[in-house]
């Protein structure tokens, strides 16, 4: 697949909102010094970007903001296999719900967020900092999963929105005609 000019301006745009989201607008709970868990919509550009643009897009947008974002604003080590969390973001999304737009229901778009979120922020991330600063996986659980007890419906109402409001500047292909149905 080939990227438009659109295309890529969309992706600027929200690998911008990724980075402003997750290293300025939100809040750190650190556990013995290490960012435990991070609480924000940081992740919501990348699952938008997954979703509107496909999986190869949504999975460039996070492995860019995260790059661009820890060149901007580091916190700690830069870990490769974070940056690789941050793309599975938005790869998920796009990879659930890759039929044409006029195909997807709204719950099954709810359905993509709910496991992009579900599998990177409560199984990938907590492996990860497990591995690379022997943090009990289950020291940071709880925490986890009730920011993502908040967090999902939140981007599934956002997401749903954006993409009613979207759907006039959205080129032919990224319209999503079954959120106007429902």
């Amino acid at each position: 697949m080939r990227f438009t000019t659109r295309t890529i301006a969309y992706m600027a745009m929200l690998v911008a909102l990724n980075i402003i989201l997750t290293r300025f607008f939100s809040v750190r709970i650190p556990f013995e010094g290490v960012d435990g868990i991070r609480l924000g919509f940081g992740s919501l550009p990348l699952v938008l970007g997954g979703l509107m643009l496909g999986a190869r897009a949504g999975f460039l947008i996070g492995v860019i903001g995260d790059l661009a974002g820890f060149a901007i604003s580091p916190s700690g080590l830069y870990l490769p296999t974070f940056t690789l969390a941050a793309g599975l973001h938005g790869w998920l999304a796009g990879i659930l719900t890759r039929r044409p737009w006029s195909e997807i229901a709204t719950w099954q778009i709810y359905l993509a967020i709910g496991i992009s979120q579900g599998v990177v922020s409560l199984l990938i991330t907590p492996t990860l900092l497990s591995l690379h600063f022997a943090l009990p996986f289950w020291l940071t659980l709880p925490g986890r999963l009730a920011s993502q007890a908040i967090l999902i419906p939140c981007y599934c109402v956002l997401i749903g929105v954006l993409l009613q409001r979207l759907s006039w500047i959205l080129p032919y292909s990224v319209k999503c005609r079954s959120l106007s149905r429902q």
